[in-house]
């Protein structure tokens, strides 16, 4: 999934299960994400396990709620604190994102332990691109019962 903006982008790529064999239900669903910043002439990748499978498909729902304009809720959290997701956008096609990226996914060259908050203003195509994206990705990594 890759949105951009004027000042910078975010890419969320899913590697892998971190834990594939465990006997958990919830071990067996934590996901390996490749998060990928790019602000102000600045890039970092980080990998961590930061998301599990069913908050795949809640950032689905939530991403698909921005684009129609009937939003779930202004902000979308996860478990782990690393990462997050929160909409500023005005309607009529005017989206505008804001990614928090702490802890695991703070690019590295922020400094100190505050979360990083990146904006990104996605038009239309291609939010419906980071959408069709993250539904390939939740195919290839389904939650495991």
């Amino acid at each position: 999934m890759k949105l951009t903006g004027p000042e910078g982008a975010f890419e969320l790529n899913i590697l892998d299960y971190e834990c594939s064999d465990s006997p958990y239900f919830m071990d067996r669903n934590w996901l390996i994400v490749s998060v990928k910043t790019r602000y102000q002439n600045r890039e970092c990748v980080r990998t961590a396990p930061v998301l599990s499978t069913w908050e795949l498909e809640l950032l689905l729902k939530w991403m698909r709620s921005v684009a129609d304009e009937r939003e779930l809720s202004p902000r979308l959290t996860f478990v782990e604190p690393a990462l997050g997701f929160s909409t500023l956008s005005g309607g009529r096609g005017d989206y505008r994102l804001r990614i928090k990226l702490g802890s695991e996914a703070r690019p590295s060259w922020q400094t100190g332990t505050t979360p990083f908050y990146l904006p990104v203003a996605p038009d239309q195509r291609e939010l419906q691109g980071a959408i069709q994206d993250l539904e390939r990705q939740l195919r290839r990594f389904p939650v495991r019962d």
